[in-house]
Formats: C-alpha cells, sequence, structure tokens
C-alpha cells in the first residue's frame, strides 16, 4: 500500500510530530509538506493522509477521499424512525457491528441507547473512524456521547467472532459490500478500494448464530441473493435501494 503521511498547508512542529505518532501506529512513512500540492504528494502513491488541528483527510489517488464525518447518521437520528433501530426494539441491547465502515450505523444504534462494538478490518479506516468518534465535536451532546461510546476493534470479523465465546452479543449486526453498487451514496466513494469485499459465508452466519443470543441482521442490496441463500426473513422496503434481513434466534 503506498501511502504517505503529511500535515495540511499549515505545516507546524506540533502537526509534524502528531502526524510521526500516527505513522508510527499504522507503520506508514512521514513526509514533510514543504508545501507541495496534494496533486504532487500523490505522484506515484496510491493515497496521501493528511493530518490537520482537528481531523484527518485521506486523498486517493482516483480523486476520491476519505475524513471522518457523522453526516448521515445525524440525519437518521433527526428523522421520526429509522428502519434499524425500529428493528432493534426499545430495550437497551448489546450490539456487535461486524463491518463498522464510516460507523453511520454505530452511530445510530448507541444514539439509541444500545452498547456497540464496532469491528473494522482495515487499520487505516479504522484509525481515521476511531479518532473521528473520539474527536469530532457536535453541536449535539447526546451525538457526541453516542460517538464516544462505541467500542472500535481492527480485526477481520469472522477471525474476531471465531474468538468469542457463546452469546456474546445480543445482536450481531452485518453490512457487507453491496454486490451491486448504489451511485447515489457518494459519501462511500473514499471508501471503496479499503473496503473489505468479502461476501457473507455459511462460516461467517454459523460464527453469528453462535455469538448472536437474540437477532442477527444483515443490510444488502434489494437485488441481493444473500436473504434467501442464507434464510434471513427478506424485509422489503418499498423505495430503498437496501433491505434489511434477520435471523431469529
Amino acid at each position: 500500500m503506498s501511502i504517505v503521511i503529511t500535515t495540511s498547508l499549515r505545516e507546524n512542529a506540533k502537526l509534524l510530530a502528531e502526524a510521526k505518532t500516527i505513522g508510527e501506529k499504522l507503520n506508514l512513512p512521514v513526509i514533510e509538506r514543504n508545501k507541495q500540492s496534494a496533486k504532487k504528494l500523490l505522484q506515484g502513491r496510491e493515497g496521501v493522509l493528511l493530518v490537520y488541528e482537528n481531523k484527518l483527510r485521506l486523498l486517493n489517488q482516483d480523486g476520491s477521499e476519505l475524513s471522518f464525518h457523522p453526516d448521515t447518521a445525524m440525519l437518521r437520528i433527526k428523522s421520526s424512525h429509522d428502519a434499524l433501530v425500529d428493528l432493534l426494539g426499545t430495550d437497551s441491547l448489546k450490539v456487535l457491528d461486524t463491518t463498522m465502515g464510516l460507523a453511520s450505523d454505530s452511530i445510530v444504534m448507541s444514539h439509541a441507547g444500545h452498547d456497540v462494538t464496532a469491528i473494522e478490518s482495515n487499520s487505516l479506516i479504522h484509525f481515521i473512524v476511531s479518532e473521528g468518534l473520539k474527536n469530532y465535536q457536535s453541536n449535539s451532546e447526546s451525538l457526541n456521547q453516542a460517538m464516544r461510546s462505541i467500542k472500535t476493534i481492527c480485526a477481520e470479523s469472522l477471525a474476531y467472532l471465531k474468538k468469542l465465546p457463546n452469546d456474546s452479543f445480543d445482536i450481531v449486526y452485518c453490512d457487507p459490500m453491496f454486490s451491486e453498487r448504489i451511485e447515489e451514496s457518494k459519501n462511500l466513494d473514499g471508501l471503496r478500494q479499503y473496503a473489505n469485499v468479502t461476501a457473507f459465508s455459511e462460516e461467517l452466519l454459523q460464527e453469528t448464530k453462535r455469538v448472536a443470543r437474540k437477532k442477527i441482521i444483515i443490510k444488502a442490496h434489494f437485488r441481493d441473493d444473500v436473504f434467501e441463500k442464507y434464510g434471513f426473513e427478506h424485509l422489503i422496503r418499498k423505495n430503498q435501494k437496501f433491505h434489511y434481513g434477520v435471523i431469529e434466534i
């Protein structure tokens, strides 16, 4: 992975020191910015992680970007109801999100009062999103608290599930990469090239059934055969391109 870390254009000793600390954590090289343009920094590289005073910004060779912002989660929280929250019910539950990504689902579930642990297999995505969850300041204290309370783990989901005791969580939630791209989901563009494309499998299903006490919930494109193939109750959402599936334990 040809990715380097540097600072924003306002390079200073503090930002450079922070970049070096991040570089050690992610085992990625750090270079001084020296007022170089993003275009020049990206020459011959897959991506550049920029360190700002209050955020991280990943620039990709294809022109896409990745940084943490809870905008999608905020819109869902402000809505009168959310389909995923409705599936969880009103009791406070222990939830394992096996596919953290940008953490929108985890934030929404945490804000609804659930105890959420989120797994992300890519170390770079995990770091950017975890730092965002810890440090992003919104105008809503309840949203800030929801983000801070999410426990994040950098691991491959199947391997992590195999290490868990039986009945470790009330809910296991899965949101694998969709079999078909949804063009409207522009906020995911910067994530796609780093995302884990491993498909849902029978082995993963058996581990989720062992770990979940109450339900397994999956989100997938409405045309995906994962619902019928693995025995999920397919919950059709009219005029929506993704649907949920549920297996009651």
